[in-house]
């Protein structure tokens, strides 16, 4: 079972500034949470076999790359008859109110035949959805709990066993077939009549304006640092755990996979929150790149959910500025190749680490130096920190590896 789960390191990223997804080498989307970083997965094949998924493949893969300064994933796909590539992201517009996360095939050679399977597993793989039509043609709704799919492709889906979605497909050179996922409260799904069949024209838009959104960002960072090698890429990704709303950045965009490398460990965490020292780090990076907006926001999500004042400072809190954060295990899961328990929740979000003052202050002197000055409500809060730091020094605290017991 177990060697069925692709290396971690194996796994691309792609996202929206509101939550992510992992895709594999061979084109399956096994972790996806909808509509925030820390929602219940949708697709958790990642923690599980059975989890579910979202594949797109063919015969076998030939490489993959991002385009050029953007978060959109290209897989190349190979088989006897052609090739073809497999464009993934989720849609970054400020029109696009619903997260919805697309996937394009397209003809490079030839005429090249996949393979399409979409297995919804709501609440981290524990609800199997009740799929229905959707009205539109190869248009569903998968439903469960308080999670809703609007599921939408221009090639022919089929229901399999009620709780999944079948295809096969041709794509030939020039061509493109296209898959939309729409992440819908159930009630916001009814009446299904209402609902039409994808729109291939608002899906090609969608990519163009997805490029252009990542590529505009782009071109305001420092292009001469840009040059080397791996920066540009570092920082999309920075960019991408950021969760726009708020200004909150979260550690990862998963949960549970094992820090131990022999996979006997309990250390599982889920880090889908937004800790204050390794945000505060990643937030300096981003406005040494030129994402000065970036860090601001940031700076002004910590002083929020701290209500600006140092006693409510946490180690760290959820996207939106949440404070409690229960930690439970997640049972029906096996875990990243067998290495359980799996987690959602973060029982660290009560202890007390010294660090976290000095990273505030830190990011918030890298702040003036940058030419900004701060306002009265937060010098305020700033010389609460230092106070608090003063007073605490002394007490026993958790050290930055968050050890319990």
């Amino acid at each position: 079972m177990g060697d069925e789960q692709p290396p971690i390191s194996s796994y691309g990223l792609i996202g929206d500034q509101r939550s992510a997804a992992l895709v594999s080498a061979s084109g399956s989307i096994d972790w996806c949470c909808l509509p925030r970083f820390d929602s219940g997965a949708l697709f958790a094949r990642l923690l599980d076999p059975d989890g579910g998924h979202c594949s797109i493949g063919a015969e076998r893969t030939l490489g993959r790359r991002y385009l050029e300064r953007t978060l959109v994933l290209e897989t190349k796909l190979a088989g006897n008859g052609g090739e073809a590539r497999l464009l993934d992201f989720l849609v970054a517009s400020e029109e696009v109110e619903q997260p919805c996360l697309v996937r394009i095939v397209e003809g490079v050679r030839g005429s090249l035949k996949l393979k399409a399977e979409i297995v919804p597993r709501f609440d981290y793989g524990a609800v199997s959805p009740w799929l229905r039509e959707a009205g539109g043609e190869s248009a569903f709704a998968a439903i469960g709990g308080d999670d809703g799919l609007l599921i939408r492709a221009d090639f022919e889906l089929t229901v399999v066993d009620h709780h999944r979605l079948d295809a096969e497909l041709e794509v030939g050179e020039g061509e493109r077939r296209r898959l939309s996922l729409g992440y819908w409260r159930p009630v916001e799904l009814e009446p299904l009549q209402r609902f039409e069949g994808l729109d291939p024209g608002w899906i090609d838009n969608a990519l163009d304006q997805t490029v252009e959104w990542w590529r505009e960002w782009f071109s305001r960072l420092d292009g001469e640092v840009l040059r080397f090698e791996g920066i540009g890429h570092s920082a999309a990704v920075l960019k991408a755990l950021t969760y726009a709303p708020t200004g909150a950045i979260v550690a990862a965009p998963t949960t549970s996979l094992p820090e131990a490398r022999d996979l006997s460990g309990e250390r599982n965490w889920d880090y889908r929150y937004s800790w204050v020292r390794d945000a505060a780090l990643a937030a300096h990076s981003l406005a040494e790149l030129g994402g000065e907006e970036d860090a601001d926001a940031f700076r002004r999500f910590v002083e929020r959910s701290a209500a600006g004042h140092a006693d409510d400072l946490q180690v760290l809190f959820g996207v939106g500025g949440e404070r409690r954060l229960g930690e439970k295990e997640l049972d029906h899961l096996s875990g990243y190749r067998g290495a359980a328990p799996a987690r959602a929740g973060n029982g660290a979000a009560g202890q007390f680490q010294l660090d976290a003052y000095g990273q505030v202050l830190d990011q918030s002197w890298s702040w003036h130096r940058r030419g900004n000055s701060p306002e009265d409500d937060y010098w305020h809060f700033l010389a609460d920190l230092v106070d608090a730091a003063c007073e605490r020094w002394t007490e026993p605290d958790r050290g930055i590896w968050e050890w319990r017991g």
